[in-house]
């Protein structure tokens, strides 16, 4: 495992500190009194997912399980790991292939098009196989499609939480400086695969914050219990338990409701100039309540996730 300064090396080397933004587009600000967000919506592929996707995609170059002009990446992904994935990939001419629930927003399946991906079992999906049974399917006959495939799998990827162990979570702690007095950080997150929440969290307390972390979870869900409806806070409670959440670390469980979340989501557009996901708002809704047991040496910490133009329905 690697080090603090490891850690930061690594950071700063895959996500530097200057861009076409000028500073840093994933940069962490006070944005009311002792909350705390990460913006991540500015990064390549619109959200945190890029992350993950980066590091995997170039460890499984380095050892060979990608090769430049034969490998086809392949996932199911409900949109961002997407979006990351096309960013990443774009970086070496890998081809990306996408199984896409038809419950997610139009809007992000145009898009995923729009930027490179193509868009794989629509008709199994309409027919009501599931993204992982139209991924089988595809592995099963890569031979006959002419592919040789790299089944990124993002649900059991441990790469996955090592790029927010080392990438997000050592980017805050760095970024934490700005604030010399915080001692201890309370985390306000979702999971999806809850790999950026374990992430960010063991960063964390490697860099010997205390920390506490929320789980914020849609009105009526319970992952831990494997309690889930149907739902808009796309990319959480996705109806598993989060594989890759180290359950040791949650100290509390929040549910938010659809019209919470819309408040939370249209405040923050107002009073801050992001128009933010919907994960993302009923995070913010929660740092927002729980802003009055911050204090002088303790932060609210809450992660705008992506933007919310993905989340339109026709």
């Amino acid at each position: 495992m690697l080090n603090q300064k490891d850690q930061l090396k690594w950071s700063n080397n895959h996500f530097p500190a200057t861009s076409i933004f000028g500073e840093n587009p994933s940069y962490l600000q006070k944005i009311e009194p002792g909350v705390l967000v990460k913006i991540e919506c500015n990064n390549p592929g619109g959200s945190h997912k890029v992350r993950a996707a980066r590091y995997i995609i170039q460890d499984a170059l380095r050892s060979g399980s990608i090769v430049q002009g034969q490998t086809t990446v392949i996932e199911k992904t409900g949109g961002n790991f997407g979006f990351g994935l096309i960013a990443a990939c774009s970086e070496f001419g890998v081809p990306v292939e996408l199984a896409v629930g038809l419950n997610f927003s139009p809007t992000k399946r145009r898009c995923l098009e729009l930027f490179g991906a193509t868009l794989i079992g629509v008709e199994m999906l309409k027919a009501g196989s599931t993204p992982r049974e139209v991924v089988e399917w595809h592995q099963r006959n890569a031979e006959n499609l002419g592919k040789q495939y790299f089944y990124i799998d993002q649900f059991s990827n441990p790469g996955n939480v090592k790029a927010h162990e080392y990438g997000t979570g050592a980017e805050i702690v760095s970024q934490l400086q700005g604030w010399p007095a915080v001692e201890s950080i309370i985390l306000v997150a979702g999971a999806g695969t809850g790999a950026s929440l374990t992430g960010i969290a063991r960063s964390l307390l490697s860099a010997h914050y205390d920390v506490e972390v929320i789980l914020v979870e849609p009105e009526g869900c319970d992952s831990q219990r494997g309690v889930f409806i149907e739902h808009r806070f796309e990319g959480i409670a996705v109806g598993v338990s989060p594989p890759l959440l180290d359950w040791s670390l949650v100290t509390e469980r929040v549910n938010v409701d659809f019209a919470t979340m819309i408040t939370a989501q249209n405040g923050f557009a107002g009073a801050h100039g992001h128009f933010i996901g919907n994960t993302s708002a009923a995070c913010f809704a929660v740092a927002r309540k729980i802003a009055g047991r911050a204090t002088n040496s303790r932060k609210i910490l809450s992660l705008i996730y992506d933007h919310g133009l993905w989340y339109f329905r026709q």
